[in-house]
Order: structure tokens, then sequence, then C-alpha cells
């Protein structure tokens, strides 16, 4: 009992602020390197796919229908940060021939390593109480949070890989899912798409149901879904990829991670939306209506870790002409190559948004906005 209460003393009072510690080293870490380690990210995900079009090549493998990254635990208890790589046929873990390879994840495991390197040695002063196998449970029990930045990694750096010529030239299934998790464990969907026929009237009926968990991560893609009534609902992590989403009413509704790219969005309510990851990138928004929406970037409260900090809101090289930001927060969104001529912005929180130079001659932002936001 004595060693149990020396055990829940050390739980209590060094792993917690540790573990926090580590994890806002990682979180500032990765939010000023993102951008380099995308570029890694893109380079071995080429790779993958070179060696896919090889064996499709040598009629080795058929379709590509998924994708997954896996941390492995057994592999992090030796210090290996590497995850395994499977590509897969629609059979998915049933495919007989799987590509298997590996990718590093070092750069976020590197603080997962520094952190139990920290308690180990804290532990020697507990004379003997805390052993290798108790450190060894804190590292299998605390990996998941340093693993989800590479989660986050794939989410940001996925949308301009996927239009990669090595990616292009595969002989992909109709719908095609990339996920990273955990081997034969739990693992999310990172980027979808799925070229299958669908009715746009149906889905368009299907939101107007109001389903509760039923829209998150699905593939809308292609479809005419103007003039819907869609307000509340959830649809985090979604693809909406050049669909056709003019004069829809989506006040309120949860678009945390959702893909817009290339759709159309004019005279579209999204206010009162919760849009943090959201990306409109070469979208048509003029006239939409973003006012008080929620999409600042970074954590929340550092006081307090739950998951990485948001990525930025992408506006890149969309249309804003005559949108409505007023009062909205988005801190640290890329506005990079954007039409914001007549856009509102009256009050919104645009701390460390980035904008372009030629964009600083006519958008219209107060002096604190035009003093705290960034010109590139």
């Amino acid at each position: 009992m004595q060693t149990q209460g020396v055990l829940q003393h050390f739980y209590d009072n060094e792993v917690e602020k540790r573990r926090l510690k580590y994890l806002l080293l990682l979180e500032d870490f990765f939010q000023a390197s993102k951008d380099r380690l995308a570029d890694d990210f893109r380079m071995s995900f080429q790779k993958i796919c070179q060696q896919l079009k090889q064996q499709q090549t040598l009629q080795q493998k058929g379709p590509i229908a998924h994708i997954t990254f896996s941390m492995l635990r057994t592999e992090l208890l030796e210090s290996n940060p590497h995850y395994l790589v499977e590509a897969t046929d629609e059979e998915w873990f049933f495919d007989i021939h799987p590509l298997l390879t590996t990718y590093d994840a070092g750069w976020a495991h590197h603080f997962l390593e520094q952190y139990i390197e920290e308690l180990s040695l804290y532990s020697k002063t507990f004379m003997g109480a805390i052993t290798q196998a108790d450190i060894d449970r804190i590292r299998l029990q605390d990996a998941k949070h340093f693993h989800q930045y590479v989660i986050s990694l794939a989410r940001y750096a996925l949308p301009d890989i996927i239009r990669c010529p090595e990616y292009l030239a595969l002989d992909r299934d109709v719908a095609v899912e990339i996920r990273v998790g955990e081997f034969m464990d739990m693992n999310e969907v990172v980027y979808s798409e799925d070229f299958s026929a669908k009715d746009s009237e149906e889905i368009k009926a299907w939101l107007d149901e109001q389903l509760e968990e039923e829209y998150p991560y699905e593939v809308f893609s292609h479809l005419n879904l103007a003039g819907g009534r869609y307000e509340g609902l959830d649809i985090r992590y979604a693809f909406f990829h050049k669909a056709n989403l003019t004069n829809c009413h989506m006040r309120e509704c949860l678009l945390i991670g959702t893909s817009f790219r290339e759709s159309q969005l004019m005279d579209t309510d999204l206010s009162f939306s919760t849009i943090y990851e959201a990306d409109f990138s070469n979208s048509q928004l003029q006239g939409a209506n973003f006012q008080q929406v929620q999409g600042a970037s970074g954590l929340l409260d550092r006081q307090k870790w739950e998951i990485p900090g948001y990525l930025p809101v992408r506006f890149t090289d969309a249309n804003l002409e005559g949108a409505n930001f007023e009062l909205a927060n988005l801190r640290g969104a890329s506005f990079m190559g954007a039409n914001v001529r007549n856009t509102n912005f009256a009050g919104a929180n645009l701390e460390m948004a980035i904008f372009s130079k030629e964009a600083k001659e006519y958008v219209k932002l107060d002096p604190f906005q035009a003093a705290s936001v960034i010109w590139k």
C-alpha cells in the first residue's frame, strides 16, 4: 500500500505537470515548423506512391483504396518512432499483398522521449518505489497525446500533397481513405475522396434530416447542394471539394476541419459556426456571412492541454469580395492571395492573420487590426 501511495503521489504531482511541459514544447515546435514538417511528409508520401506505382506497373497491386499510418506501441518501448504504413486495396486489412513501409515520426516522439527521460531520472529519487515497468506504462499511456500531432500534420499537409504527380499517377479505387492511428486500433480519416455516383437531391434530403453523428468525415465533393437549409449540423472533417453550396443556410454548424476547397459558397450564411481548421482555399465566397464565427488557431488554453492547437483556417486564394467577418475570431488565419475587396472585418480578431502585401492597398482594417496582421 505504501508503494502504491508513492506511485499515486508520483502521478498526481510529477507526471501531469511534466507531460504538460513537453506537450507545450511540442505545440510550439509544431506550429513554428509545420511547413517544413509538411515538406518532409510530402517527400515520404511521394516515395510511398512511387513504390505503389512500381507494384501496379508489375501488376502486383490493384487499385489503392486505403493508406494507413499506424503508431506501433511495441516499437515505442524501444524508442523507435517509425510508423507502419500500409497501402491496401478495397479489402483493407484483408488485402493479402499490402505495401508495407515506414514513416519516421521522430520529430514528434522526440518530445515524448525527453518527457520519459526526465520522469525516469526523477523517479530514482523515490528509492526504487517507481519501477521501470511503471515508467513504461506511462510511456505507452501518454504516447497517444504526442501521436495527435502526427494526425494534425497529416491533415495540414495532405490537401496539397494529393495533387502531386506521384499520387495522381496511381490506379486508385473509386473511394480512397488515408488514415492515421494505432496499429489494429483506433484511427482517423485525414483525407478522403469518393468518385462514386451520388444524387445531389438525395444527399440534400439526407442532410435535411438533421441526423446526429452521421455527417462527420463524409465526402460531399462535386455535389450541387445549393439552397439547402443545414443549420446546426455537425459536419466536422467532411469533404466538400468542388461542391456547390451557394445560398445555403449553415448558421451554427460545427465545421472543425471541414474542407470546402474549390467550392462555391456565394451568399451562404455560416454565421456563428465553429470553423477551426476549416479550409476554404480557392473557393468562391462572395457575399458569404462569417459573422461571429470561431476559428482561432493555436491552443485555447495553455494551462490545460487537451488536444493540439488548431491549425489556421485557410482562405488562401479565395474570393471574399463582399463577405462579412464582423466580430469573427480568426487569429492566425491565412488570407494569402485572397480577394478581400469590400470585405467587412469590423471588430474581427485578426491577430497574426496572414494577408498578401497587395491587399494592403484596398482591404479595410482598423489601425489595431492592421498592426496585428502579417503582410507577406
